[in-house]
This record gives C-alpha cells, sequence and structure tokens, in this order.
C-alpha cells in the first residue's frame, strides 16, 4: 500500500524506508503510523466492534475504554489515546522543526499537526507553541541550611 517494493512486514521499519526513500522530505501524515499509535487504534476499533456485536443483548458486558485505546480528559469526557510512549527518542524530539514565519497555527504548523512543542531548531522563535523551560533550581549546600542537624546521643 505505501511502499508495494518492500518485504518489510514491520511498520517502524517501513516508516525508515519510506523515510530514507524520499530522502527525508516526507511529511509524517504522508507515512503509515507507527506500531504504537497503530496498536491503539486497533484497540479503539475493537472496542467500538465488541460494542456493535453485543448491540442487541439487554446486559451487555461493556469493557472500561480506558483500557481500549481511550482515556479521560481534565473533564472527565473520554479522548483518543492516540499513543503510550513518545513519538521519538528525545535526541530525535529536539531535532523536529517548523518553518513558521509569523505564527504557529494549524494546519501549516508541522509540530502543532504532530501534538509537539516547537523547539530551538524552529524558524520563528517567538511562537506561543514554545515549551516554557524551567529555570535550574539552584542546590543548597550543608552549611547553608536553615536546619541544625540533630546528634543522635
Amino acid at each position: 500500500m505505501y511502499l508495494p517494493s518492500t518485504h518489510t512486514t514491520e511498520v517502524n521499519k517501513l516508516r525508515y524506508e519510506l523515510f530514507c526513500a524520499r530522502r527525508g522530505e516526507v511529511e509524517s501524515s504522508q507515512l503509515p503510523p507507527c506500531e504504537d499509535c497503530l496498536f491503539m487504534h486497533a484497540l479503539r476499533a475493537n472496542y467500538q466492534d465488541a460494542i456493535w456485536r453485543r448491540s442487541l443483548q439487554s446486559q451487555p458486558f461493556v469493557a472500561n475504554p480506558t483500557d481500549c485505546g481511550w482515556m479521560t480528559d481534565e473533564d472527565g469526557k473520554l479522548a483518543v489515546n492516540w499513543m503510550r510512549g513518545s513519538p521519538a527518542p528525545d535526541a530525535v524530539m529536539q531535532l523536529l522543526s517548523c518553518k513558521c514565519v509569523r505564527s504557529c497555527e494549524l494546519p501549516k504548523c508541522t509540530c502543532l499537526s504532530n501534538g509537539l512543542k516547537c523547539t530551538d531548531m524552529c524558524r520563528l522563535q517567538t511562537c506561543q507553541n514554545k515549551a516554557i523551560e524551567e529555570e535550574p533550581v539552584a542546590q543548597q549546600s550543608d552549611s547553608e541550611s536553615d536546619v541544625d542537624d540533630i546528634e543522635e546521643d
């Protein structure tokens, strides 16, 4: 479907082959989903199918949707759980960038469209989608402590 000439049976390897075949000039939306996203999609589809198959039962067993590819958001509503882990190793995530000029907005911002924060590699450095960097907490030495050590007898 994506690359008919390949004999690859693993979706993550296929994604890599497609990326290499296009010399890196490919949007993530043009690639198949990663293995984790595909698994979560299969869980949600199976859950929906189970609901439909049991729709004529008077008291059907309904599994907990949070065990089947869904999660609850801050308001307690069901939301899609797209993946369980990070989409890529942290070192790779820091290399991703968008080419936004005036503002980072959907659908043009590739960072936003992939659910990511903009990084230092992005063209626009003043966007609202950048991750907020935390101030490093100063380590307090033992001599500066306000609490005196209690000696045991």
